[in-house]
Order: structure tokens, then C-alpha cells, then sequence
């Protein structure tokens, strides 16, 4: 007899029988500040991830620019900005180029954390970190990812992909890269970037766990 498996996610246990659609999430743009800095997580959804708005225009210039460009609204403008971004998984601190970097600056993060789905049936299971149209493009977050593994919840993580073009893949399926056995847990973290840009990814993705 199959055992279902139960994906599990940091903050609670939910099951994904497809890719949901869910609200972006919405992220204030005003006179040298971002609100809310670091909005909560958010799990792979299909359609809007994140929208910046400045309600009309600022008294100040003002932009939207992931560290390595993987995403990026256009040049700083005093103008309406209404950027959106559809975001693949991982960690993606942005910033002001008038502002940069400093402490003091203006700048944020948001985060994206892949899915699992209980797929095929039996213990192998999928994980997915983009979807289908996520592009290297200014209003995307990259096409090449890293994967990254581990059993249990203190292990060390091993790589499962590196520089793939992949936007999901069954682990455990014959085996690789580990035979998945029932009672354990899996964790896993991807990374986002562009294949132009290789050596400048996002930050790791926050994490999603398996039970099974």
C-alpha cells in the first residue's frame, strides 16, 4: 500500500494539488522609505508576486533594482511607478539607486519559497521553484536556478542542481539523487538567476519541508 506523503512548510502544513494564483503582495514606494520592507514570505503562486507602487509620483526620484538586475523598474523618476514583478523562488534584496546600499539607504527584500506537490504517486514527490513564462527579463527574477537538499532538519545541505533551466523535477525518483524513504524529512532551498549573469543568484529561498 502507498503512503501519502505530507508537505509541509515552515510556518504550517499546507497541500498543493496544482499551483495556485494568490493577490501580489503590495509594497509602498514613498519619499525614502519602502513599505513594508520585508513583507511576509511568500510560497510560489502562479501570476503577480510583487507590485511597487508610489500612489501617483514622490517629491523625490525614486526606483525599484534587485542587486544583480534580476529584477528592475527603470531608471529612478519622480513619477508614477507601477512596477510588478512575477518571482521565481529565493531570497531578493532590491534597493534605490539614488539611496544604495548603506545602512541608511533605501532598500528591502522579499522572499519566495518553492512548492512540493505529492507527485507521482508514492514516495517520490515533485518540487517546484518557477513557472512556466518566470524569464531573465526586468519585471522576472532570472532562468537558471540552483537547488539545494538535505535530510533531516540539521544536516548539511548537498547540491541537487546547479544552473538548471528546470522549473521543477521529481526527487527521489529511482533514486536520485537519494532513495526517499517514509518517516523522513526532506528540506529544500533554490536560488535564482539569470544564464547571462550566472555568479550573481539571489539569495537562497526560505525553506520548503517534506514529510513523509
Amino acid at each position: 500500500m502507498k503512503r501519502p506523503l505530507l508537505i509541509a512548510i515552515a510556518v504550517g502544513a499546507l497541500a498543493y494539488a496544482s499551483v495556485a494564483s494568490a493577490a501580489a503582495t503590495e509594497i509602498q514606494i514613498g519619499n525614502d522609505f519602502y513599505s513594508p520592507v520585508a513583507p511576509a514570505t511568500r510560497n510560489l503562486a502562479s501570476g503577480t508576486s510583487f507590485h511597487w507602487s508610489n500612489g501617483g509620483g514622490t517629491t523625490r526620484a525614486h526606483n525599484v533594482r534587485q542587486d544583480a538586475k534580476l529584477f528592475y523598474s527603470g531608471g529612478p523618476t519622480r513619477g508614477s511607478i507601477n512596477f510588478s514583478i512575477r518571482a521565481s523562488a529565493g531570497t531578493f534584496h532590491y534597493y534605490c539607486e539614488l539611496h544604495g546600499t548603506t545602512t541608511d539607504g533605501m532598500q528591502g527584500v522579499v522572499k519566495v519559497r518553492p512548492i512540493s506537490v505529492a507527485a507521482p504517486d508514492g514516495l517520490p514527490f515533485t518540487v517546484t521553484w518557477a513557472l512556466a513564462g518566470t524569464t531573465a527579463t526586468a519585471t522576472n527574477t532570472g532562468n537558471q536556478f540552483d537547488l539545494r537538499y538535505r535530510v533531516g532538519t540539521a544536516g548539511t545541505w548537498k547540491a541537487w542542481k546547479n544552473d538548471t533551466s528546470a522549473r521543477s523535477a521529481v526527487f527521489g525518483q529511482n533514486a536520485q539523487p537519494v532513495q526517499v524513504q517514509a518517516g523522513r524529512i526532506y528540506q529544500f532551498q533554490a536560488r535564482s538567476q539569470k544564464s547571462t549573469n550566472p555568479n550573481q543568484p539571489s539569495g537562497w529561498s526560505p525553506t520548503v519541508q517534506v514529510n513523509t
